[in-house]
């Protein structure tokens, strides 16, 4: 993986900036759902018209409409690129709109595609409850809707793919123990997990993983402290629990990018040294975007879990084309496959919603940072995209 000069520069720019929670980046889009791409032609829902396309046939053409949640984070630039090139591939034509966590925007989107009469409209939700009115009427027009990221609590959704945040959060702890064990010979120490927002489901479930191990580790004094996901907030609460306790002997935050603040409290305070340096503070995170494979080559991150925010754009928009548009069932209760991804498989099963699959985490660490099939290096490398 290549990294410009100019991820210094951002880096140092965006700890100014206040981010709520996302990834930011590029792809187009709109406000409020208006059209980026030309409408598509076909005058009725996909699915609706079986003597125009024939059962069982793809359509060769049409609109693909996503609802996204937000831009102001890397992961979901990445998804966002990852289902529009996903979309390209198939012939179809891409618009996307931004809802920027606001659940009313977010609604209107979804109404405004509707109009459209897309082959189908994917989404991260912003609301998990709130958006299951606006998926049945898109399903009452006949458009099917994929979900990735943020599953619904319900409503009829033609296909979900999510991750395990609580497994996420499990598995960053239990980094932290492993490499206190070594550190100590047994589990002991101060440990820092500055945790995102509780009103998002996805950090509320990392802290929860992550609460559960420390717990069972009852010689380790663990400073959970809240930070809302914002580089700056967290950064304070790194330096407020160094200046406390003199010392951190590992930190956490549940994404890269408020993982940044902790970085930059350690360097600030002298205590940003590398893996096998005397005074290194055990780093670890979740998501796994390039700064933090970046900071793992680097030696400054020991790890970081993976949350594969290319898979989640690519699959949605493969499971719909490949049996949602052709009139066929989801297959529940099989196993997806597929070699060009880490993890290689992932079961398929009966969710809140309807068919529903959700990827492993898994570890990255020096050991297998360089794989090019990391979606981090996909996302940097092949799709070119930059902080």
């Amino acid at each position: 993986m290549t990294f410009t000069k100019g991820l210094t520069a951002f880096l140092l720019s965006l700890l100014f900036a206040l981010v709520l929670v996302g990834c930011g980046g590029e792809g187009a889009s709109t406000d409020e759902g208006e059209a980026s791409a030309p409408e598509a032609e076909t005058e009725e829902p996909a699915g609706g018209d079986e003597t125009e396309q024939g059962a069982g046939e793809l359509p060769k053409d049409g609109l693909i409409a996503l609802s996204h949640k937000s831009l102001d984070y890397y992961a979901f630039v990445a998804m966002q690129e990852a289902a529009k090139q996903k979309t390209e591939e198939y012939g179809w034509q891409f618009e996307s709109a931004v809802a920027d966590f606001d659940s009313a925007r977010q609604m209107n989107q979804f109404v405004n595609f509707i109009s459209k009469k897309p082959l189908a409209i994917i989404s991260d939700p912003n609301d998990s409850e709130g958006l299951i009115t606006a998926i049945d009427q898109a399903r009452d027009a006949g458009i099917p809707v994929g979900v990735f990221d943020t599953p619904t609590t319900g409503g009829d959704v033609a296909f979900t793919i999510a991750f395990d945040n609580y497994k996420a959060g499990e598995m960053a702890a239990q980094e932290i123990i492993d490499r206190l064990v070594e550190k100590y010979g047994e589990a002991k120490g101060v440990v820092l997990n500055a945790y995102g927002a509780m009103s998002s489901s996805a950090w509320r479930a990392r802290k929860e993983g992550f609460d559960a191990v420390m717990a069972e580790h009852p010689n380790i004094n663990y400073l959970a402290m809240p930070a809302e996901g914002d580089m700056r907030l967290t950064q304070d609460a790194a330096l407020n629990a160094i200046a406390q306790h003199g010392f951190l002997d590992a930190v956490h935050a549940p994404s890269d990018t408020p993982a940044m603040g902790l970085y930059e409290a350690l360097k600030q305070t002298g205590h940003l040294k590398k893996v096998g340096e005397e005074g290194h503070v055990i780093f670890v995170t979740i998501d796994a975007e390039p700064i933090a494979l970046q900071r793992v080559e680097e030696g400054y991150y020991d790890a970081t879990i993976n949350q594969d925010c290319v898979a989640y754009g690519e699959i949605v928009l493969e499971m719909l084309a490949e049996y949602t548009l052709q009139g066929k069932e989801v297959p529940v209760g099989t196993t997806y496959e597929n070699d060009k991804y880490y993890w290689k498989s992932a079961e398929i099963i009966e969710g809140e919603a309807g068919p529903h699959m959700v990827i492993d985490p898994y570890v990255i660490d020096a050991t297998n940072v360089d794989d090019p099939t990391h979606w981090g290096n996909v996302a940097w490398n092949e799709y070119g995209i930059r902080y």
